[in-house]
């Protein structure tokens, strides 16, 4: 199926048909930090001196394993294989649990690293590092980070845990935010890329400002 972003861009992905499942009791959602936790996160990282980051996990959810009992009868795009009996183990784009199981998957790596969950804000990660913290900011699979030494973080990332990573570089752009200094060097944040675009599909569909 395909994925249609925002900003009008459609992106393919192996979906599986959730909906025709029973709804869960629980909260089944991947965790986001808010805004005001973004907000904070590089406010404290722009006190304590340390480097602003961000990084896609590409595909995340296919990183985890479902526990939801699945299977399909290859049909006969898989070749040889039609007809089989497949046990799907991934968690696919479109079951009900796949958010879930895709942040379990990232809270065990980072606990791993030894990182904590805020308890104010679960969704802000934070670790000691010397007299400071150092902080990681989760919104499903991007990821804002507040670092010493981010690439060594990323680094563990892509070798011990091989997640695929795009996007990794200074935080310029982050979850629909600019972040840019002004005259005076003090750095702000303002979704002036989300805004023009915003316009441009609005000109492109209707022919006029």
């Amino acid at each position: 199926m395909y994925d249609i972003k925002h900003d009008g861009r459609h992106k393919a992905r192996c979906a599986a048909d959730g909906q025709l499942t029973n709804v869960p009791v629980d909260s089944v959602y991947s965790g986001v930090i808010s805004l005001r936790g973004i907000q904070m996160l590089i406010f404290l990282a722009e006190l304590n001196q340390l480097e602003r980051w961000a990084t896609n996990i590409g595909n995340a959810y296919l990183e985890a394993k479902t526990l939801e009992k699945l299977y399909i009868i290859a049909g006969p795009e898989f070749g040889i294989r039609e007809g089989r009996i497949l046990v799907i183990f991934k968690a696919l784009y479109g079951l009900r649990t796949s958010g879930l199981r895709w942040h379990e998957r990232l809270s065990i790596v980072l606990k791993s690293l030894g990182f904590e969950p805020c308890k104010a804000e679960p969704d802000i990660w934070l670790k000691r590092s010397g007299n400071v913290y150092e902080y990681i900011g989760v919104y499903v699979d991007d990821l804002a980070l507040a670092m010493k030494e981010p690439q060594d973080f990323i680094d563990i990332l892509v070798n011990d845990h091989k997640f695929k990573l795009k996007g990794t570089s200074h935080i310029q752009f982050h979850l629909g935010w600019d972040f840019f200094r002004d005259e005076d060097g003090t750095l702000c944040m303002a979704p002036r890329k989300y805004v023009d675009k915003l316009i441009q599909n609005y000109e492109r569909m209707f022919g006029e400002k």
